[in-house]
């Protein structure tokens, strides 16, 4: 996600200016390409023992296999179009193929996001039953948010909604990275309780200061912030 800058006549210099969004630039390839790792390893921790029907994973998921497909499905699908939409690169270049990737990105979520709250009513356990919904709510919630403002042209709102609206998605991986982390997994439901809401927590406020995070040091007051994806 980055952010550009406008700044009033004669403030700052025009080096300053170039270097900035390069800063920006870097850190978000940075972020995603540690996020992409972080998938990866979920992806073969988690959901490789599903290609045997004999594991333990479809034995513990034998109540809810049916819901898995659907929800797995449109999950996955929001997981790896969220991060094209951040492309400032890809938007300027393919914007039809922007579009058709936005109204993708709204299905999945729509789809996998109440499937979630019927496998966790289904599945369990009883203690996590709350976080689903509120993940589940607030990410229905955003990606509303964000359909209805580029529905009606204004993209700055539409750009800010979507930041708010993907870290919902990618609690699906830092919760498992964080239960694979062996202290807490020796926690039992006590850690995971911790670390989902935690993480639905860090999904809630994280990305005001993502959007903000320019205003909140900025050193100049006459700036004016324009923040973008």
């Amino acid at each position: 996600m980055s952010a550009t800058v406008e700044l009033n006549p004669g403030a700052g210099t025009q080096t300053e200016n170039r270097s900035r969004p390069a800063r920006t630039v870097r850190a978000k390839h940075v972020f995603f390409f540690v996020y992409a790792v972080m998938t990866l390893f979920v992806l073969y921790r988690y959901e490789t023992p599903f290609l045997d029907s004999r594991s333990p994973a479809w034995q513990h998921f034998a109540k809810v296999t049916w819901w898995l497909v659907p929800h797995g499905l449109a999950g996955a699908l929001a997981l790896f179009i969220g991060p094209l939409q951040f492309s400032n690169r890809l938007r300027r270049r393919q914007l039809q193929l922007h579009r058709y990737l936005g109204r993708l990105y709204v299905v999945s979520v729509f789809v996998a996001s109440p499937i979630s709250v019927l496998i966790a009513i289904k599945q369990g356990p009883p203690s996590i039953l709350m976080a689903a919904v509120v993940q589940a709510s607030a990410w229905m919630l955003t990606t509303a948010a964000a359909l209805f403002c580029i529905r009606r042209g204004n993209i700055q709102q539409h750009r800010q909604w979507m930041i708010r609206s993907y870290p919902f998605a990618m609690v699906f991986v830092f919760t498992r990275v964080l239960l694979a982390i062996p202290a807490i997994e020796k926690m039992g439901e006590l850690g995971l309780i911790w670390v989902v809401w935690g993480c639905i927590a860090a999904a809630c406020f994280i990305p005001s200061f993502v959007i903000n995070w320019r205003a909140m040091f900025s050193s100049r007051p006459g700036q004016t912030q324009q923040t973008s994806t």
